[in-house]
């Protein structure tokens, strides 16, 4: 999925935080790699097959 990402010019960042609040939910978010815009998952809410279908 990161690889089909990179190739289309996104990048999936995965929260690192280790206690779950309303900024971050502790999933995923897809970035846009040109000007670093969070397309999808602002709070890390985007689940993997979120960011799958957006991709398709």
């Amino acid at each position: 999925m990161r690889a089909r990402a990179r190739k289309l010019g996104y990048a999936i960042r995965k929260s690192r935080s280790r206690s779950i609040h309303e900024d971050n939910l502790g999933q995923y978010a897809l970035v846009k790699e040109s000007n670093n815009e969070v397309v999808l998952g602002e709070r890390f809410d985007a689940s993997l097959e979120d960011i799958a279908e957006y991709l398709n």
